[in-house]
């Protein structure tokens, strides 16, 4: 099992050259696919575990059992685990740093943090946001793993902070302010437009991650790496997906009595991952 430092030196590597997706796991079984599948690293959806312990998104869970989970996939693999770790669990920068400190702690080497406000439709204001930043920047540095991987998530679009106009503006200054913070990159979520996309990864001028849906509305991988962008995360879509194949299983047991659902993963296939 490599150490801390190095699964941490080895995730921000990635962040340097080029284009990276990352499956957003909520338990066991969904992080063991990822692995199985090739992937370099597991993040977690902060909605899917959330979902998946019976709590509602929006930091019902609290910052203890959203990283205990985190944590305890750090243990098991031998790969480096983020985890999405909402706002911080705190409005103070404090609060921030506490939530850094108790990720590494628990064994991760990165973490997302926004600057929504929860509960609500605004944003933590671009100071404080900043502060909030450049707190956790400095507990992972004073914690000994200067390569922890804080991912500024940036919530002008998917808080509709104003017009698209407003939004880019809103979005381009805060991801400068928290790369100057010491963010390793910045995340701008509710972005699918080729153009905006392109816009937004030109004026930002660092690691740009936006979020994939399903449903044919998001561009390829390939366009978004020629795009500029540095991360790709599905996020909650991933569960959403699963979950969606679930209901129509039932749906069609349900309907017409039949047991005809595709097969899926078999138990040796669950074995041999849990196994591993």
């Amino acid at each position: 099992m490599p150490s801390q430092s190095e699964k941490a030196a080895r995730f921000a590597a990635m962040h340097e050259t080029g284009c990276f997706v990352l499956p957003n796991a909520w338990d066991f079984a969904s992080a063991a696919i990822t692995i199985d599948e090739g992937y370099e690293v597991i993040a977690t959806t902060s909605a899917g575990v959330a979902f998946a312990q019976g709590f509602p998104d929006g930091e019902s869970i609290g910052r203890e059992r959203m990283i205990g989970l985190a944590g305890r996939l750090a243990a098991r693999f031998d790969v480096p685990v983020t985890a999405d770790l909402e706002a911080g669990y705190g409005a103070t920068a404090e609060d921030v740093a506490v939530t850094v400190r108790d990720a590494i702690a628990a064994g991760l080497v990165g973490c997302n943090i926004e600057d929504g406000v929860p509960g609500t439709t605004a944003l933590f204001n671009r100071g404080l946001s900043a502060a909030r930043i450049a707190a956790g920047v400095a507990a992972a540095r004073a914690a000994g793993l200067p390569d922890f991987c804080l991912n500024a998530r940036i919530d002008s679009y998917i808080r509709k902070f104003g017009t698209p106009e407003q939004c880019f503006d809103e979005a381009v200054a805060r991801a400068r302010l928290y790369l100057a913070a010491g963010a390793r990159s910045v995340f701008v979520p509710a972005v699918l437009d080729k153009p905006t996309i392109a816009a937004l990864t030109q004026a930002i001028g660092g690691p740009v991650n936006v979020m994939a849906i399903g449903g044919g509305v998001t561009p390829s991988y390939a366009e978004l790496a020629e795009l500029g962008v540095r991360r790709v995360s599905l996020g909650g879509s991933w569960m959403s997906a699963t979950y969606g194949a679930a209901l129509d299983a039932l749906r069609a047991v349900k309907k017409t009595g039949s047991f005809d659902y595709p097969a899926g993963l078999s138990h040796g296939q669950f074995m041999r991952m849990m196994t591993a």
